[in-house]
């Protein structure tokens, strides 16, 4: 989409309340305080608040978060903070009901309802605003799709992967045999896999599937230097050699 096209593309839906909910826990198994973790001196959420802060469509960005120290630092990078987030979905527990709770403080707050919320993980450091903003855009040109998100090519192929039984014998995941099509990759379906980055979801799909991807959803397809997902130590060290590289 050309410049013009995304400014008329802004402006014919400036109506729509379309806010960005950064989820950031305070607690986490492999990687503990992560979020909070330095990257390039910086702190890794401070990276996708710059980023959401950019976007032509978000009205809002906020942080749920139950830790101090997050909702310090997103303060500070120019995020709102307006809540702090229950303990009972301050664990191991699904997105969809983080989410669900900063929309429903924020229509509390603002007595107006969220037509999109965007669902923003800042274990994706590398993710722009440009990113963001397409993948709404997928959504808003879609009116079929409830939902969309960012992705990321993969090649591992499921066709040949195995399962152990019994700890030694393998047996195909996918029933059948690696033969054929099937046993050439150039003739089997591209493959993409969330890279953890951006989730448009419309209210409607959010609350009535409960689910932050939808049945009917749109893919927005990154690419893979920009779809580095901290979740372990070995994660942290491959982002600061990309941008050293990039320095």
């Amino acid at each position: 989409m050309n410049n013009n096209a995304r400014h008329k593309n802004v402006l014919e839906n400036r109506a729509l309340n379309i806010v960005g909910i950064i989820t950031a826990r305070g607690g986490s198994v492999r990687l503990p305080r992560k979020n909070l973790r330095r990257l390039s001196g910086k702190p890794l959420i401070t990276y996708m608040i710059k980023a959401a802060r950019k976007s032509k469509y978000l009205k809002r960005v906020i942080v749920s978060t139950d830790h101090p120290g997050i909702k310090k630092v997103s303060l500070q990078c120019g995020a709102e903070v307006p809540f702090k987030r229950p303990k009972n979905i301050s664990g191991n527990c699904s997105s969809i009901l983080v989410v669900q709770h900063a929309v429903r403080f924020l229509e509390k707050e603002e007595k107006r309802r969220i037509d999109i919320a965007v669902t923003l993980q800042p274990t994706a450091p590398f993710c722009q605003s440009e990113d963001i903003d397409l993948c709404i855009e997928l959504l808003l040109k879609n009116k079929n799709m409830q939902s969309a998100f960012s992705a990321v090519e993969i090649h591992q192929r499921p066709e040949w992967m195995f399962k152990l039984k019994n700890g030694k014998y393998g047996e195909l995941y996918i029933s059948g045999r690696i033969k054929g099509a099937r046993g050439t990759k150039q003739r089997l379906p591209k493959l993409v896999m969330p890279n953890g980055a951006v989730y448009v979801t419309r209210r409607e799909a959010l609350f009535g599937e409960s689910v932050i991807i939808s049945k009917k959803t749109g893919i927005y397809e990154m690419p893979k230097e920009r779809s580095v997902d901290i979740d372990e130590e070995s994660d942290l060290r491959y982002a600061e050699f990309l941008l050293s590289k990039l320095k």
